[in-house]
C-alpha cells in the first residue's frame, strides 16, 4: 500500500468536494459534519460519472403531510449525472442500487499527520 500526502486538513471543507489525483486514479476529498475526512473513487459507481462535479448535501424527510425535515446534512453526495445519492457515512447507496452495479462508494483509508491529509491506497 502506498501512502500519498495530498493537501493540508484545511483545504477540505464541510459540504464541498475537493477533487484531487493519485497518479492516474481520481479521487473526491470530503470533510463530514463531524470533522472526519473520506477519500472517496472520482467515479460513480452508477455509470461512472465524474463525481468531481456532484455535490454534497442530506435528505429531505417527512411521515406527515406538509411537514419535511432535512437530516443528514453534509453526509451524502450526489451523482451529476442521475441524481444517485450515497453516504459519505457508510458509502451506501440511499436507494438500492440497480442490479448488475457495484452500487456502493470506493473508499480509500485517510490518515491525519499534522497538518497533511495522507491517503492510503
Amino acid at each position: 500500500m502506498s501512502r500519498h500526502t495530498i493537501c493540508k486538513t484545511s483545504e477540505v471543507e464541510v459540504g464541498l468536494i475537493k477533487p484531487v489525483t493519485i497518479g492516474r486514479s481520481p479521487i473526491i476529498l470530503a470533510r463530514l459534519p463531524s470533522g472526519e475526512i473520506r477519500a472517496v473513487g472520482g467515479y460513480c459507481p452508477h455509470q461512472a460519472a465524474d463525481l468531481k462535479y456532484g455535490c454534497i448535501s442530506g435528505v429531505t424527510n417527512g411521515d406527515t403531510p406538509n411537514e419535511l425535515t432535512f437530516d443528514h446534512a453534509g453526509e451524502v453526495l450526489r451523482c451529476p449525472w442521475h441524481g444517485f445519492e450515497y453516504s459519505l457515512v457508510s458509502g451506501d447507496p440511499l436507494v438500492p442500487a440497480p442490479a448488475n452495479t457495484k452500487g456502493c462508494l470506493r473508499f480509500y483509508e485517510v490518515a491525519i499527520e499534522g497538518d497533511n491529509v495522507i491517503v492510503i491506497m
